[in-house]
């Protein structure tokens, strides 16, 4: 049996527990939805978290896995898979997570949804990383932290760019709805070279998603002043 320790979040009791030496936490509504469903916010908990309350507010389940700085890598995938059974059948939730994918979090939710396509209902993605070229890229502080956690050189950096980009095609023939914010101004995680490019790699052959690009927006902030698109997106409400 995992140590599991409870605190007060924001109104909500949290568990948090140690699996695999990660720490992992369940934000627990006060009476859980029917469908005992539940969002998965990749990254940065916490942060522009109005649509992330506002669903456990309407019983769903927030739970989150602070494997930060492994840019979505396959060991964070690996490490991925054992929470979510954990999740699952520890909490007795749903099959199937809503991804929230902030910023580097959106590495983790496409690459866990094209990993595992019949475990995801839905992605919602916000200034998403998407092309790892792009971001961290050369020269930045984070450029060899990303490198060593792939096994990657420079060459093999370029050459999985494409990879990933792919993945928009992989997700569209799992038809797996996706939502994606954007700022038209983000010069941290460009638009041009990251979501512009997955939102058109999808769209050729499947149409099941909603863009919401907010204007004169960089990076932050992220989500939406009014989040009820997001909630509808999400609830199929």
């Amino acid at each position: 049996m995992i140590n599991r320790k409870e605190e007060l979040y924001k109104g909500y009791k949290r568990i948090n527990f140690i699996l695999d030496g990660y720490t992992g936490s369940v934000i627990v509504p006060t009476e859980a939805e029917s469908k005992k469903r539940w969002i998965w916010r990749a990254e940065f908990l916490g942060d522009f978290d109005k649509a992330d309350m506002e669903l456990v507010r309407l019983g769903w389940h927030l739970v989150y896995y602070k494997i930060s700085d492994m840019y979505g890598s396959p060991k964070a995938i690996k490490l991925m898979s054992n929470f979510h059974q954990y999740i699952i059948n520890e909490f007795n939730l749903n099959g199937k997570t809503v991804l929230f994918g902030f910023s580097r979090g959106g590495l983790y939710a496409v690459n866990y949804a094209v990993a595992y396509p019949n475990r995801v209902a839905s992605l919602y993605l916000d200034a998403p990383v998407i092309d790892l070229h792009s971001w961290p890229r050369v020269g930045h502080k984070l450029r060899k932290e990303y490198l060593k956690c792939y096994g990657f050189d420079e060459n093999d950096a370029k050459n999985y760019s494409l990879t990933q980009l792919a993945r928009a095609k992989k997700l569209a023939e799992e038809k797996i709805p996706i939502l994606v914010v954007i700022g038209d101004k983000d010069h941290t995680v460009p638009y041009e070279e990251n979501a512009k490019l997955f939102i058109k790699e999808y769209k050729k052959t499947h149409n099941n998603m909603m863009v919401i690009i907010k204007k004169e927006c960089g990076h932050h902030p992220h989500s939406l002043e009014d989040v009820a698109p997001i909630i509808k997106f999400v609830t199929g409400v």
